[in-house]
């Protein structure tokens, strides 16, 4: 027998009281609800009634012992997924409607499926804070349309299920290594492609087309790029494209292009003995003051203090090169 687990849920205990779209209508009634990230057993979501509209969080799907299906659309062009025991699931909010997950109901319910679920809400400022977490912003524009990841390692499986018994800090900061981990996994099957190309879903069909304009950036970011320019690419025009980026990613197109070079340059001020200066042209500025000025603001430090810092002694001696 299969048990229904809609994937879509109200989750109307958080903060009714607040207006809404204000600040405090995010924030939850109690402590433990305010962790970014939630796990449960997959059953738990069962007994939730459906919202017909849209997933109002991501749920990360850990499948249990037992297969799970997925199914998308309705009518002539349902979809339906099959995924295996072990099968990680990536979906976002706004995914199309008729949505609904089943999973068997184990006899041991240590072997059944996870969920871990987080809003979309404080990962977006935090990028906006904290630069780095950037990295995660294509990984949220393709959960928007459901990711199945393939081959997953067992290191990045242990971590996932690792989530649900730390607690603050410990476990925003596994949560946020997994995440890292997940954006940097290539080997993965978009679900809902098929359904947004028949055009049910025009916020998901924007989602794609933002994925696709991320992996463009990712492999040119050192280019010369242009909002106008990638928004051709992906076929939209520039002023909604420069829009729907911004929701996707939370930042604006330049600040992710110029983020994701000065993250890029941390890794090689921090990795190698290149020149600053080698760094700096090799991840896309055109001229040192440029690079040095950006980087200082989003790190707080020159390159050349940040690699003395990353590399101790002979950092600070490579810095002399620059």
């Amino acid at each position: 027998m299969l048990n229904m687990m809609p994937l879509a849920s109200s989750f109307r205990s958080h903060a009714k009281a607040a207006p809404p779209g204000s600040f405090a209508s995010s924030l939850p009634e109690t402590p433990e609800a305010c962790a970014t990230v939630h796990c449960e057993a997959a059953d738990a979501l069962s007994d939730r009634r459906l919202d017909p509209s849209c997933l109002l969080e991501h749920e990360l799907h850990l499948i249990g012992a037992t297969p799970a299906r997925l199914r998308i659309g309705s009518g002539p062009n349902k979809e339906t997924h099959s995924f295996a025991p072990g099968t990680v699931v990536l979906l976002g909010p706004r995914l199309p409607r008729s949505l609904a997950f089943e999973h068997r109901a184990p006899a041991d319910s240590r072997s059944s499926g996870r969920v871990l679920r987080f809003s979309d809400e404080p990962l977006r400022r935090g990028m906006v804070l904290f630069p780095e977490l950037g990295d995660v912003g294509p990984l949220l524009a393709r959960a928007r349309v459901g990711v199945q990841f393939v081959g997953l390692g067992k290191d990045t499986l242990a971590r996932a299920h690792r989530i649900e018994t730390l607690h603050g800090l410990a476990q925003f900061s596994e949560f946020t290594a997994l995440l890292s981990e997940l954006a940097q996994w290539t080997d993965y099957r978009l679900l809902a492609d098929a359904v947004l190309a028949d055009g049910q879903d025009d916020e998901g069909g924007r989602a794609l087309l933002i994925h696709k304009a991320l992996d463009h950036i990712r492999d040119n970011y050192a280019q010369e790029l242009s909002l106008a320019e990638v928004g051709a690419i992906v076929g939209m025009r520039e002023h909604a494209f420069s829009r729907s980026f911004r929701r996707a990613t939370g930042q604006t197109f330049t600040d992710f292009v110029i983020g994701l070079r000065v993250s890029t340059a941390c890794r090689l001020l921090a990795s190698t003995r290149q020149q600053v200066s080698s760094i700096c042209y090799e991840v896309g500025f055109n001229n040192i003051s440029n690079f040095n000025r950006h980087f200082r603001r989003i790190k707080g430090m020159t390159p050349g203090e940040f690699r003395a810092k990353t590399q101790g002694p002979s950092g600070a001696r490579a810095k002399k090169g620059h």
